[in-house]
């Protein structure tokens, strides 16, 4: 390619690729410093990134149950999606129907939507149906893209909310998308570890109620598992590598902080594409005779474009075209693909690093990885994956399954239906 760039095209890229690049040596480094900052997080409320929730898992019931709900809410709010299942005989819970509803209006009050959505899909009970919501925000970290979903609360709002809407629907539990697929995984396996890329990024896992230090918990249920919320995307301030790139986001941002997070979810790797992309038309080295009107607006450069992109060099001009009204020159698509590579290419390193440390906490050998950002990426799933394989000791190897988003819905189910 450098035969075809100007000197000043080369020389930045150049720059970009040194200051996305992580070494090995920093990476050993991250797994260090996560794994000690999860051991940190049983123990304190206080001084740790980490918030560590502990939460209640049970088996399925051990009789046929009537019906459960699970919800979830997207992390905007806007989107909801319902499931009912049943407990059979054998205590297999039954998924039996699904349905999402999209809010249309942005004024209407997120859990009166809700209240009306469960009236919809259900339609008519005798009995009081128990239901279990997940959220696509991590409980007690809440981000710019909440909507005022504090975690805290949803419960108690979302109950009032049915009752105004006289709804026999009594909420039995609200956890992270990552706690509700680690409920969903262990009902066919005895999974330890889930993780979840979303918009935002979080990783929940199995473990003793002891080891939560933190807590003050009888001798007799010290042997009881819990779901630890790791919230692991607020990891990362003292030793995770940050561009000037990321600082800007960063700071540009509402909710400043978070930086695992913003280095590899959704919510955010697209627009330090598009911070990349505008320092090279403000230095008139793209797009010198298009109009960039649009391709200037925050965030519009998602992260769901990035996969495309680089599996096929041909979608850059798809994208910009339909998009941003703009037209790629061949060496502009170039160009284009090489920021977004290295820029997922960095965050498989990192997220790789992170998630290793948390398989060694978990004394994992299965991990539960889901999400958008893999669904929209494939090639950044198969590189996170190697790299935790690679930072765990003596060549131990982790089964990893790819998990449907559609099983986070399950698992708040199954937790309506356990408690």
């Amino acid at each position: 390619m450098s035969a075809m760039l100007s000197n000043e095209q080369q020389a930045f890229l150049d720059h970009a690729t040194t200051s996305f690049a992580v070494s090995d040596e920093s990476l050993n480094t991250i797994v260090t410093r996560a794994h000690a900052e999860l051991f940190r997080g049983l123990s304190t409320s206080q001084g740790s990134e980490l918030l560590m929730k502990p939460t209640f898992i049970r088996p399925p019931l051990a009789r046929p149950s009537s019906v459960s709900l699970g919800m979830s809410i997207s992390a905007t709010g806007s989107r909801i999606r319902i499931t009912s299942i049943t407990v059979d005989s054998n205590s297999t819970p039954l998924r039996t129907h699904t349905q999402v509803f999209t809010m249309q209006s942005t004024t209407q009050n997120v859990f009166d939507f809700a209240a009306n959505c469960v009236r919809e899909f259900v339609q008519h009970t005798d009995s009081s149906l128990p239901v279990g919501v997940t959220i696509g925000v991590p409980c007690g970290a809440l981000t710019e893209y909440a909507r005022g979903l504090h975690a805290c609360d949803v419960g108690r709002k979302l109950c009032a909310a049915f009752v105004r809407n006289h709804l026999n629907v009594h909420v039995t539990s609200v956890t992270h998308g990552a706690v509700s697929a680690l409920v969903a995984s262990r009902i066919q396996k005895a999974t330890q570890v889930a993780a979840v890329f979303d918009g935002g990024v979080n990783a929940a896992y199995v473990e003793q109620l002891g080891q939560v230090c933190k807590l003050r918990v009888s001798e007799e249920t010290k042997s009881s598992l819990v779901a630890i919320d790791t919230d692991i995307g607020n990891f990362g301030s003292r030793v995770l590598p940050v561009t000037m790139w990321d600082r800007r986001v960063d700071r540009e941002s509402k909710s400043v902080g978070r930086v695992f997070e913003k280095l590899v979810g959704g919510h955010y790797m697209g627009e330090i594409v598009r911070n990349l992309i505008i320092d090279m038309v403000d230095r008139r080295l793209l797009f010198t005779t298009c109009n960039v009107q649009e391709i200037s607006v925050p965030y519009s450069f998602h992260s769901a474009y990035m996969g495309p992109i680089i599996e096929d060099l041909e979608a850059v001009d798809a994208v910009f075209a339909a998009e941003f009204g703009i037209q790629c020159s061949p060496i502009e698509c170039r160009i284009i693909r090489s920021l977004c590579l290295m820029v997922v290419e960095r965050a498989a390193r990192v997220a790789g690093a992170v998630l290793a440390a948390v398989v060694l906490k978990a004394k994992a050998d299965k991990v539960v990885l889901s999400g958008t950002v893999f669904d929209a990426n494939p090639r950044m799933l198969d590189e996170t994956v190697r790299e935790m394989q690679s930072r765990l000791p003596n060549g131990a190897k982790t089964e990893v399954v790819v998990q449907s988003p559609s099983d986070e819905l399950f698992g708040a189910a199954v937790n309506a239906a356990c408690i």
